[in-house]
């Protein structure tokens, strides 16, 4: 997922990274810093109309936990719409306007319990453009100072992987060679076995039995264990002979070995492999994913 606009280069990052940088203490301590500045100023003159300052600091700390709230959910669902891995780009102003939208509800409804405020439409319409242009102006702080620190602080490598796969390739070191030719040179390694490598890691082919990609990372199962590496699925199609495999979805390859029937559907298939796993088959290779399947285990497949 990217968020971008007119500011820099945006980030790019899976949903497990989203939470980690939520829950960092570089974003939690500005997230604080905005709720004091917010109760400090208070520019709605909220305080003017009657309400406690107690009163007041709860008001701001429940609109900036509301606003991540509901920020975080519209990214979700985003991602949530492109099932597989999918790559997205989104404008920072739609999660920041339908966050806001919805706490501004929230604000002037807790404000006309605490002071003399009118909760009305048309209130709710004058202080909707203001607090979307504030609410803007404190994500754009964040995404150019505060979370250049997050992602340094975790090593999330947010900004520089998207500046590594737009620049040009750097020269080499004599005897260094590219990631998929040192595989190729592997495949006669494991003492002789074919090998593919997988995130920085050697694996055995025989012992693969399938790889999922998950957004910027690979959930590889071989032998009796299952790890996650950071990767990509077109890592390892360049690597396997076609035969050694099938991709009935562009996130997922399933060895060989590992298919043990197909399950047919009206509206999808779902492929079986002997761990008991089901690996659903995209409407677009579903001919495919049935031809190979009868010619690996005869029958009707």
């Amino acid at each position: 997922m990217q968020l971008f606009d007119m500011f820099g280069e945006p980030p790019q990052f899976t949903v497990h990274e989203m939470t980690l940088v939520l829950r960092s203490g570089v974003f939690l301590k500005y997230a604080a810093a905005v709720a004091v500045l917010l109760t400090a100023f208070d520019t709605h003159g909220y305080r003017e109309a009657g309400m406690p300052l107690a009163a007041n600091m709860l008001l701001w700390t429940v609109c900036v936990v509301a606003f991540i709230s509901v920020y975080a959910a519209v990214v979700l669902a985003w991602f949530a719409l492109a099932p597989g891995g999918r790559q997205l780009r989104m404008l920072r102003l739609v999660p920041n306007a339908t966050a806001m939208a919805v706490v501004t509800v929230l604000v002037l409804a807790m404000a006309s319990l605490f002071a003399d405020v009118e909760f009305s439409r048309r209130v709710l319409l004058q202080h909707l453009p203001y607090n979307i242009a504030l609410s803007y102006i404190f994500e754009t702080l964040m995404f150019v100072f505060i979370l250049p620190q997050a992602d340094a602080a975790l090593g999330l490598d947010l900004y520089r992987q998207q500046a590594a796969s737009s620049a040009a390739p750097a020269e080499r070191p004599p005897g260094q060679e590219p990631a998929e030719q040192q595989a190729g040179d592997a495949a006669a390694g494991f003492n002789g076995a074919a090998v593919v490598v997988l995130g920085g890691q050697s694996f055995r082919l025989d012992q693969l039995r399938y790889v999922k990609s998950e957004e910027h990372y690979l959930r590889i199962s071989a032998g009796d264990s299952e790890l996650t590496l950071r990767g990509r699925l077109a890592d390892l199609l360049a690597q396997v002979p076609q035969e050694a495999g099938l991709q009935p979805h562009r996130s997922w390859w399933v060895a060989r070995d590992a298919v043990a029937g197909l399950k047919r559907g009206g509206q999808s298939d779902l492929l079986l492999l002997a761990d008991g796993s089901e690996v659903p088959v995209a409407r677009g290779r579903r001919t495919h994913v049935r031809e190979t399947v009868q010619a690996w285990l005869g029958g009707p497949g």
